[in-house]
C-alpha cells in the first residue's frame, strides 16, 4: 500500500480573548470542500470554546481540563493517533486551536514526534493578538504572550477597529518585530488563502468565502506575483531568495524543478518567514518547470526586483 501524504496542520494560538475562536469559525464556515478535523483546547474542566464552534460539518475533538502544551499533551497524542488510524474518514486538514495560556512551540514539537513525522506537516502557526488589550497584560502574562509571538509564522492583529492609528503604531513598535508577517483585521476577517496552505492539497483550487461572511474586495489590500521558468533552479540560491523576501509577502506556493533533485517534482510552500521545499514525485510525463505564486500586501511587491532575484536562482 502506498504511503499516504502528510496531513497539513494549522495551529491557531493567541492570548485569552484575542479572537481565536472567531477566526476558527471563519475558517470552518468557508466553502473549502475539505474533510477537516478541528481540535479545540480550553484551560478548564469545561471546554467552552468547543461549544462556540458553529460548524457542524467537521470532526471536532475537545481537549479540556488542562493546557494542551503540557498537562493534556498525552490526550493530544492519543486523539491525533485516532484521526490518523481512521482510514475511512482520514481528515484532509487539521486545525488546532490552542488555549490562551498555551505555548505553541511545545505543541509544534509534539507534532514533530517520530510517530507523526511522516503523517503530519505543520502548515502554519498563527498567533492572534487583541490590539486593544495586548498592552494591558501584566508582566507574567505579557511574557507568555511574547512566547506566542516568537514562534508565529503570521501574526493576526485583530480588533484594530477598537484602537486609534497612533495606538496601533505604538503597539507594533513596542511588541512586534520589524520583519514580522502581520495581518491587521476586524472580527478575524483575513483572506483564507493566507492562513491555509491550500496549494498543497488540490492543484488550482482556491478558497471561496462562505455566503455568511461579509464579502470584501481583498484585491484592494493584497496583490500577487508569479514566477515561471523551464530551466532548473539551484536549491541553495532559491532558499537564499526566499530568506530575503520583503516582510509584506505572506505566502508562496508552487512546484519547482530543482537541479539537485533531478527527475523529482518539488513542492514549495512558504508561510511567513518559514519555507519548505519538498521533493514529492516525478513529473509523470509533464514538462519539468517551475511555477510559483506569491501573495503579499499591496505595494510591497516590486515585480522587477522579484523577477531579477528569482532569475538569479536558475542553475
Amino acid at each position: 500500500m502506498s504511503r499516504l501524504p502528510p496531513i497539513p496542520v494549522t495551529l491557531v494560538s493567541g492570548f485569552l480573548g484575542a479572537g481565536k475562536t472567531t477566526l476558527l469559525n471563519r475558517i470552518l464556515n468557508s466553502d473549502h470542500g475539505l474533510r477537516m478535523a478541528v481540535m479545540v483546547n480550553d484551560f478548564g474542566a469545561i471546554n467552552i470554546d468547543s461549544q462556540l464552534i458553529v460548524s457542524q460539518t467537521q470532526t471536532t475533538v475537545s481537549l479540556a481540563n488542562g493546557c494542551i502544551c503540557c498537562t493534556v499533551e498525552s490526550d493530544l497524542i492519543e486523539q491525533l493517533g485516532r484521526l490518523l488510524d481512521d482510514r475511512a474518514n482520514r481528515p484532509e486538514y487539521i486545525v488546532i486551536e490552542a488555549s490562551g495560556v498555551s505555548n505553541p512551540a511545545k505543541i509544534a514539537n509534539t507534532l514533530r514526534y517520530p510517530q507523526f513525522r511522516d503523517a503530519l506537516a505543520i502548515d502554519s502557526i498563527l498567533t492572534v493578538v487583541d490590539a486593544e488589550q495586548f498592552e494591558r497584560l501584566d508582566a507574567e502574562m505579557a511574557q507568555l504572550a511574547m512566547e506566542q509571538l516568537d514562534v508565529a509564522d503570521i501574526i493576526v492583529l485583530n480588533k484594530v477597529d477598537r484602537v486609534g492609528r497612533d495606538q496601533l503604531d505604538a503597539l507594533k513598535a513596542r511588541w512586534l518585530y520589524p520583519s514580522a508577517r502581520l495581518l491587521e483585521c476586524e472580527y478575524g476577517e483575513v483572506p483564507l488563502e493566507l492562513v491555509l496552505g491550500v496549494g498543497r492539497l488540490k492543484s488550482g483550487w482556491r478558497l471561496r468565502p462562505a455566503a455568511s461572511v461579509k464579502d470584501e474586495d481583498h484585491s484592494a489590500i493584497f496583490e500577487t506575483w508569479s514566477f515561471s521558468s523551464e530551466r532548473p533552479l539551484s536549491l541553495k540560491a532559491l532558499r537564499q531568495a526566499l530568506a530575503t523576501l520583503p516582510a509584506g509577502i505572506y505566502r508562496a506556493k508552487g512546484v519547482c524543478q530543482i537541479a539537485e533533485a533531478s527527475g523529482k517534482r518539488c513542492v514549495l510552500h512558504l508561510v511567513g518567514s518559514r519555507s519548505e521545499i519538498r521533493p514529492e514525485e516525478g513529473w509523470d510525463g509533464r514538462t519539468p518547470q517551475t511555477q510559483l505564486i506569491f501573495i503579499g500586501r499591496r505595494g510591497t511587491i516590486d515585480a522587477a526586483k522579484m523577477q531579477a532575484t528569482f532569475e538569479k536562482c536558475v542553475a
